[in-house]
């Protein structure tokens, strides 16, 4: 029988992310990629960010090297982040528009771009390849959409398998477990075909599981899981920390949890 549990709200989405992050290496190779791109697109170019969270990912493309865009248009509804999100912009200099409502397929672009970018924000919208076409339905010739989001591995996996076993008590978003093959299958239903690169990109868990980071763990799991892992009790408990730690490679003195990130790209013509 599936067991209650409490997902995360948007306050404590905010606090976990914060967590999973500091044990994350994806933020490099993101960085690479986004450099990669955004070198190649034409001065003062115009940029769609869907989930562009508290600013970090364009604060590091910029300080690794990428070109910053003329026309900024960020798309982030928690009202944790948004804040955060305009004074960054305003610190780097950059000319922006920070939208709070959700993106999906009828969300008002208002303008042809150069550039669309999805961090990680496609586990929330309904029908997320729809949201991609659509802002790639607005990209001008030449123009360049990346999707970053989950590989088919690790926190992907971690999803499916404890899924059946939680009662939520709210939903915590329609595609929590969704991965970059699932975008690529709705992708060729709708005739759309991305190309698709994966990055060894692990989670350092090294010092996570002793006693002394009890409290670290649980936030870094609440995260992986979207529900409060702290309030976890008894065998289902056992097996997840049992999962994590069978998943886990020792490397260099280190444990690693690797779980590539995806990323996903069009261009169009």
């Amino acid at each position: 029988m599936p067991v209650a549990v409490k997902s995360l709200d948007a306050r404590r989405y905010a606090q976990t992310f914060a967590v999973f992050i500091e044990r994350s290496h994806e933020y490099p190779a993101m960085n690479r990629r986004l450099v990669e791109v955004t070198n190649t697109l034409p001065p003062n170019f115009t940029c769609l960010d869907v989930g562009a969270g508290t600013g970090k990912v364009l604060t590091e493309w910029l300080q690794a090297g990428g070109q910053k865009p003329g026309i900024y248009l960020a798309v982030e509804p928690n009202a944790l982040h948004a804040p955060t999100l305009r004074d960054t912009c305003d610190a780097l200099g950059v000319v922006s528009t920070v939208d709070e409502r959700p993106f999906d397929e009828h969300f008002p672009i208002g303008s042809e771009l150069d550039f669309a970018l999805f961090s990680h924000c496609l586990y929330w919208p309904q029908h997320p390849a729809a949201c991609v076409a659509h802002a790639y339905n607005a990209l001008k010739p030449g123009g360049v959409l990346v999707a970053f989001l989950q590989g088919p591995y690790a926190i992907h996996s971690i999803n499916h398998l404890f899924e059946p076993e939680f009662d939520r008590d709210q939903p915590s978003g329609p595609h929590h477990g969704f991965s970059s093959a699932e975008l690529l299958r709705e992708l060729r239903d709708i005739g759309l075909e991305a190309e698709l690169f994966l990055d060894p990109t692990p989670h350092d868990l090294s010092d996570l599981m002793g006693s002394d980071n009890e409290q670290e763990l649980n936030e870094y799991l609440s995260f992986c899981l979207q529900i409060e892992f702290a309030e976890l009790s008894g065998y289902l408990r056992e097996d997840i920390l049992a999962y994590l730690k069978a998943a886990c490679v020792e490397q260099d003195g280190k444990r690693l949890w690797y779980a590539p990130n995806a990323t996903v790209m069009l261009k169009k013509a």
